[in-house]
């Protein structure tokens, strides 16, 4: 779990949703917004419509942490930011969202391989 320091106001902007610049800050930006829902309730995460919010809303930050032109760097620190982000929502506060994570994973296959695709085109396929 990447920690952003608190010798700056990168934090608070990061809690306010601007747009994350690195797969750490994403990763914090997630997880603080999971931490800190307002409406805790035992079963909230149990709640299909809860888990659609909280699934929008971190797509939200992905597709602002990928931007308009995103590259095979943000696409995998996306993936990557999202797998350790589930791990550690269930080690740190034992909330199962695994499913939640790899739904908002899949979304982005199309687009991914589309990327892929003009890359191969591009620059050649693996040979």
């Amino acid at each position: 779990m990447p920690y952003i320091s608190k010798n700056n106001d990168r934090r608070e902007r990061l809690r306010k949703g601007e747009p994350a610049l690195s797969a750490g800050e994403l990763n914090y930006q997630i997880f603080y917004y999971v931490k800190h829902l307002d409406n805790k309730e035992p079963l909230f995460f149990n709640d299909e419509a809860n888990i659609d919010i909280i699934k929008e809303t971190v797509k939200k930050f992905v597709d602002h942490f990928l931007g308009k032109q995103p590259n095979y760097q943000r696409y995998n620190d996306m993936t990557g930011c999202l797998i350790r982000c589930y791990k550690e929502i269930k080690r740190r506060l034992n909330i199962y969202l695994k499913d939640m994570f790899i739904t908002i994973m899949e979304r982005y296959d199309d687009e991914i391989a589309k990327y892929e695709d003009t890359k191969i085109i591009s620059n050649g396929d693996v040979e």
